[in-house]
């Protein structure tokens, strides 16, 4: 990110973007509550569909939802995750993104410690995206960051973007940091909260077996989806009323009030893009996995649903701090 004293100097020209396009043709006011109902009801049919892939797994590990407000619980934050992202003005790549990111750490919890197989895993995973992209992509046109013929008018650094080695590397970097912080749990204080706060526990070797490479080879596929939504939205974005008002901020006239504000919330549009967005896949991570876990998986104390979303959570934070890191280089436009 472009240092304060930088930001002081330069004189940025906020170019409008055009609005996400809305290709289809139901009012506006029914576009979100279409939007839950198709996603809701896609990915209740794909689960009935798959619902033989993966059913011994899940027999000893999930428990039955008696109670209406587990119910209204999981329907609840699925509509919150939807709305999320529709008044986020996100697009259904980065709706895929957020929800692979957010969904995977209770999946990657049952294929690890409740010998679920990878299949099934994999399997909950697509379905799980699918129900959000395909009902999202068809009511919102995707963003000028993930459209590669977008103009340099739309969106800042195309040629960055549109580059290859970058999208590898930035997601290797993201994989490496989620490789870290879960191994490093593992090889610290996991293992024994699990066997306090996850009754009926079958297996404890993923933690103790696992190796470093081994771990973050298995996070490539979540490195690529964050930097998809964290990574690239945030170099894409172009300067606003926001980066012009930094540029006139005179440290020696600024009122009390004004130095408080520039100091509290005087970002760049791209750092700006980045905090909101990791804000949000870090409640995202937290809310999904502890709530997915405490209600689904039997035997899970409250406390060890919570402990097991904090991790992610803190993995979302680092991924999120190690981006800003990467972006603040000079040659990269503002």
């Amino acid at each position: 990110m472009v240092k304060r004293k930088q930001m002081a100097a330069a004189s940025p020209q906020a170019v409008p973007v055009p609005p996400l396009k809305q290709p289809s043709k139901i009012p506006s006011v029914l576009r979100f509550p279409t939007l839950v109902i198709t996603s809701m009801v896609a990915s209740s049919a794909m689960y009935s569909l798959t619902s033989q892939v993966g059913t011994g797994d899940l027999a000893g590990v999930n428990k039955r939802r008696d109670e209406w407000w587990e119910i209204a619980a999981v329907l609840g934050w699925k509509a919150t995750e939807l709305g999320i992202g529709w008044w986020g003005e996100y697009d259904g790549w980065d709706l895929a993104s957020l929800t692979m990111l957010s969904h995977m750490p209770y999946l990657y919890l049952l294929t690890t410690f409740y010998g679920v197989r990878p299949t099934t895993m994999w399997l909950g995973l697509l379905v799980d995206v699918s129900s959000t992209y395909l009902p999202f992509s068809l009511l919102r046109d995707s963003s000028p960051v993930h459209r590669s013929e977008a103009s340099k008018a739309e969106v800042a650094n195309r040629s960055i973007l549109n580059d290859l080695n970058i999208k590898i590397y930035t997601s290797f970097l993201a994989a490496a940091v989620y490789g870290v912080v879960i191994y490093g749990s593992f090889r610290t204080w996991l293992p024994g909260f699990l066997i306090v706060h996850f009754e009926g526990l079958k297996d404890l070797s993923g933690a103790y077996e696992a190796a470093l490479p081994g771990v973050t080879v298995g996070f490539l596929i979540s490195g690529y989806a964050a930097q998809s939504f964290l990574f690239m939205p945030a170099l894409g974005a172009k300067p606003d009323a926001h980066d012009m008002q930094l540029a006139e901020f005179n440290a020696e006239t600024a009122t009390f009030g004004q130095t408080i504000w520039y100091n509290v919330w005087g970002y760049s549009k791209r750092s700006r893009t980045l905090i909101k967005r990791t804000a949000t896949l870090v409640l995202a991570s937290a809310m999904q996995t502890g709530l997915r876990t405490y209600i689904t998986v039997e035997g899970v104390e409250p406390m060890g649903a919570a402990g097991w979303a904090a991790m992610w959570a803190t993995a979302a934070t680092v991924v999120g701090a190690v981006f800003w890191w990467v972006g603040d280089v000079e040659g990269i436009s503002n």
